[in-house]
């Protein structure tokens, strides 16, 4: 069916369920996270990024920040072992869920399934990865400037 908008309120409505066959549809997406490469992650601006040990993070992306889908940046993050990111902050609340391995967030140690959240403009870290390293899910409303603490 072709799809219907109502251009009042900006709605699509396809007048079927239907998965979007592309990132750029509008819909309903699903991900095949073993299909997704791992990248270097997206460019992000850092204050005080010299106080960050060299990056051998890896992400992959499920979307990307786009305000004109509204759209906020979910990716999943993967941490080498024992790789520990400082303290720092960002402009919006981070949320985040362990999916493989393991992290010390807040000094305690997250499993698979376990969840975090914190809130913007709150110091909070550093985060660490466990001896295997860690994946985990990352969501946040938009991109953020990421500030790292002096010591």
């Amino acid at each position: 069916m072709d799809q219907a908008t109502d251009t009042m309120h900006d709605v699509v409505d396809y007048g079927e369920d239907r998965i979007c066959e592309s990132i750029d549809d509008l819909g309903f997406h699903m991900f095949d996270l073993e299909a997704l490469a791992w990248e270097k992650p997206a460019k992000r601006v850092m204050e005080n990024a010299e106080l960050a040990p060299p990056s051998t993070v890896q992400e992959k992306w499920l979307l990307r920040s786009d305000e004109s889908k509204d759209r906020m940046p979910i990716s999943i993050v993967k941490f080498p072992p024992n790789y520990k990111f400082p303290r720092h902050w960002h402009e919006h609340g981070e949320f985040v869920m362990i999916l493989k391995g393991t992290a010390y967030f807040a000094g305690r140690e997250l499993k698979p399934g376990d969840m975090a959240y914190n809130d913007s403009r709150t110091v909070y870290g550093s985060e660490e990865a466990g001896p295997d390293g860690v994946e985990f899910l990352m969501i946040r409303r938009a991109m953020s400037t990421t500030t790292i603490v002096r010591d």
